[in-house]
């Protein structure tokens, strides 16, 4: 027997609003839009936990500056908490949630790695570091990572690298979930 949808997320899309600083949940037509956040620095990433009842999102803060920060609310807006506080990543980008585990991936574009801590915030850990002695923030797209997802039936993590505008040097990376 299938479990039965949660009221909370069924039929309702979680979106972020860039330039507007905002979370935002909305039935699949668009209507009946609700705030869950505002006053976000630049939100960039978005994952829902609804066995917890929690959205997590990134922040990504001024690329040129480690103020980047990742919160979570839960689903109506209420009990927001920045878990990972600036100081912490640079640029988070893209999340991915592991519920069985209790873990939140993020890339951290300018800080050209791939993070993960527990989702209280807590365990920041830095799995990939790409930049190769690079200082941070680094100036070589080809080693900022942005996007993240998880096969954790088979122990893998897939990110992706950006490479300069329309460059054509954008890669996909695989590496065990457990790294390092």
């Amino acid at each position: 027997m299938s479990p039965k949808p949660d009221p909370r997320t069924a039929g309702r899309l979680f979106v972020l609003d860039l330039s507007g600083g905002r979370v935002l949940s909305m039935k699949t037509d668009g209507s009946d839009e609700t705030v869950i956040a505002a006053g976000c620095h630049l939100p960039d990433g978005i994952a829902i936990d609804t066995r917890a009842g929690h959205v997590y999102w990134t922040n990504m803060g001024v690329p040129s500056r480690e103020d980047g920060s990742i919160e979570r609310a839960d689903l109506d807006g209420k009990n927001r908490t920045t878990i990972v506080p600036v100081g912490n990543t640079f640029t988070p980008k893209q999340c991915h949630l592991d519920k069985d585990n209790s873990k939140l991936y993020w890339c951290d574009r300018e800080g050209m790695r791939v993070m993960r801590a527990n989702l209280d915030g807590s365990n920041v850990e830095t799995l990939v570091d790409t930049s190769q002695g690079d200082p941070r923030p680094g100036p070589d797209a080809t080693k900022w990572c942005v996007g993240i997802t998880l096969d954790p039936a088979h122990g893998h993590m897939y990110w992706t690298q950006k490479g300069p505008d329309n460059g054509e040097l954008g890669r996909i990376f695989r590496a065990g979930i457990d790294v390092p």
